[in-house]
């Protein structure tokens, strides 16, 4: 599998992941309703790691960049 597929399935699981059990949190403190949805929503695309491209002299490096990690973690 090459690392640019690994790198975006990292990112849809992780994102499906972080969306779940926010959503999860949410419902046991809120009642249903949009905020529900959208509160999830923008905390797993917020903490979800992003797919980052690096041009580099021996080609392309692809790998994940977090808000918590200053480097993105090479694949």
């Amino acid at each position: 599998m090459s690392p640019k597929i690994k790198s975006f399935l990292i990112y849809g699981i992780s994102f499906t992941v972080l969306f779940l059990i926010s959503r999860y949190i949410v419902m046991l403190l809120m009642e249903p309703g949009m905020l529900t949805t959208f509160i999830p929503l923008g905390v797993a695309m917020v903490v979800a790691p992003k797919p980052h491209m690096e041009e580099t002299q021996n080609g392309r490096e692809y790998g994940l960049k977090s808000i918590f990690f200053k480097k993105p973690f090479k694949m």
